[in-house]
């Protein structure tokens, strides 16, 4: 639907379009990883803004942020005006995916050349719902030139943690100018023959499948033909009719993703070609969590749908931390986009893909189950740790140390040489009342999650940060540090400890900056053996200075100071 307004407007025309995806049209073009435009109606529990039908396209890989080109706005002059709104639609309130709405020049002939960004909206849709974003842009830009014209774009935003594909959905498009000699192109009605294969589908090892094409249609007369191929898969599959309209096939016993491709034909010769994918799920049944992670770096389940069970232990809008006993190996990132809907504390079973991604091992529900088995549950207690590792990713730990590293703009500080995250706590240690103080001895407790390459511990709440080293309550019974003297000291300190039972002991000197200033301890230390070490300090500056004892069971630190 198109309609032309002209009204007096500062002493200038006003020329509105509005564009609902009525008519078969997708989008004039793209940039980045987008793929699969669509024109659909009601789909996934979603109705159309307005109408019978709305756009809704997919990103995949999920890398960088894709655009969609839904308008043109061509020869514009100095001094216009083009305002821009559309509604878009997105499941995940306060994250990842949403879109916004954004621009860039083009030449006035070319939708795919690119003369510079035009800006765009700083608002995200909320993932409430529907949701209008708009934006004006204007030709009084620095950047932009006479005989450039304006793309709209639906540009897309995707945490690297979610589903692939990931899909977005708009509708009703809005442009309003104050230009007099303006035109706004808007995607134009299918014309002439157009495949249509379906929505992609995820079914069951074993299930009967059927392919659909009754959404196909020739504008210009009838389809006469219908042509069904199997074009990628590793099983290989005979249809029941490769040419009706409508076709069905038993699912391998195994997990594939099948691709078919549809060819339309009309009297005249014409055809139009789409293409489906068929994610086979075959499960391999019910596993620990142990057994998923494999005790590698890798999981031996890679690809595979499984079964497992436990108590969550963390969550956020994209997913949760479960964990299945007091160990190693025993905790993985559960994926899931609300889907799961649980809480902290609850028993749940869950069924999905096992995923390596970027070397985070976690279980993909978005497509699969889940099922709360009891609520409010006593979780595992947290377990020490002096060294990050993968035997203990996706489990609850506690660290002890100084920080040595405040926030960075990722919310990121070190303590002791481990890195401390907000992503549980909240956005840059702003959203809780706790800030870090360099120097100081904290006690972290959280999950270990893994992301860019690194371990990172993840508090939850404030009560997951504690001031100081771990109490004596807390302290493990088989270590134990007997005193350091005098304390200040100039320039000799003198350290005794002992072990309750044989096993490997490190002391090691950092100074306030978190610097190792020397090692005077590392070996064995016997049972019940009092250990005396003297450090001369007399090459080293006046100071506050921490001595590390790590063995291989616990982690203590005490402050000293130097005074010369």
């Amino acid at each position: 639907m198109q309609r032309f307004l002209l009204s007096i407007f500062l002493i200038s025309f006003i020329i509105a379009d509005t564009y609902s995806w009525e008519n078969g049209g997708t989008i004039l073009g793209s940039y980045g990883n987008l793929v699969d435009a669509e024109n659909v109606g009601a789909t996934d529990g979603i109705e159309p803004y307005d109408g019978e039908y709305m756009l809704t396209v997919s990103e995949s890989p999920i890398d960088g942020t894709p655009q969609a080109f839904i308008g043109w706005v061509t020869d514009i002059s100095a001094g216009d005006e083009i305002t821009a709104c559309f509604y878009g639609y997105d499941t995940t309130a306060g994250a990842s995916p949403s879109m916004r709405i954004w621009g860039s020049w083009s030449a006035n002939n070319d939708i795919n050349s690119y003369a510079g960004s035009a800006d765009g909206n700083e608002e995200y849709t909320d993932g409430t719902g529907w949701d209008q974003v708009c934006h004006t842009f204007s030709t009084s830009q620095e950047n932009w030139e006479a005989g450039e014209a304006l793309v709209i774009q639906a540009r897309l935003y995707s945490s690297s943690s979610g589903p692939d594909p990931t899909k977005y959905f708009i509708d009703m498009l809005e442009v309003t100018t104050n230009s007099d000699t303006a035109t706004i192109h808007f995607p134009g009605p299918v014309e002439g023959l157009l495949a249509d294969a379906g929505d992609d589908q995820t079914v069951d090892a074993g299930s009967v499948v059927t392919l659909d094409a009754s959404g196909s249609l020739n504008t210009d007369g009838e389809i006469t033909e219908y042509f069904w191929e199997q074009t990628a898969g590793n099983n290989a599959i005979v249809l029941d009719d490769e040419e009706a309209m409508t076709t069905t096939f038993t699912a391998p016993n195994e997990s594939d993703v099948l691709v078919f491709d549809l060819t339309v034909y009309d009297s005249e010769g014409n055809e139009s070609t789409d293409s489906v994918n068929i994610t086979v799920v075959a499960s391999v049944g019910n596993l620990t969590i142990a057994e998923i992670q494999g005790q590698a770096d890798t999981s031996p389940y890679e690809d595979q749908y499984v079964t497992t069970s436990g108590y969550v232990t963390a969550k956020n809008s994209n997913g949760f931390f479960i964990q299945d006993a007091e160990a190693a190996w025993s905790g993985i990132w559960v994926l899931d986009f609300g889907v799961a809907n649980t809480s902290v504390g609850d028993n749940i079973e869950v069924s999905g893909q096992v995923v390596e991604y970027y070397d985070l091992t976690e279980l993909d529900i978005t497509a699969g189950s889940s099922n709360i088995l009891s609520n409010n549950n006593t979780l595992f207690n947290p377990i020490l740790i002096t060294e990050v590792t993968e035997a203990y990713e996706s489990v609850i730990v506690k660290v002890a140390g100084i920080c040595d590293g405040l926030p960075n703009e990722y919310g990121e500080w070190t303590l002791s040489g481990i890195t401390i995250d907000d992503y549980f706590y909240g956005d840059n240690w702003g959203d809780g009342s706790f800030v870090p103080i360099l120097g100081n001895e904290y006690t972290i407790t959280g999950p270990l999650n893994y992301a860019y390459s690194l371990f990172r511990v993840n508090p939850r709440d404030d009560n997951d940060i504690q001031e100081g080293i771990l109490s004596n309550s807390e302290k493990i019974h088989d270590f134990s540090i007997l005193t350091a003297y005098p304390n200040p000291f100039n320039p000799t300190l003198s350290l005794e400890f002992l072990t309750l039972e044989t096993q490997n002991v490190t002391v090691t000197i950092y100074d306030l900056m978190g610097h190792k200033v020397e090692i005077l301890f590392n070996g064995l230390s016997k049972a019940n053996n009092l250990n005396i070490i003297n450090w001369n300090a007399s090459n080293y500056s006046s100071g506050d200075y921490f001595i590390h004892l790590e063995s291989d069971s616990f982690y203590e630190v005490q402050k000293v100071t130097l005074i010369k």
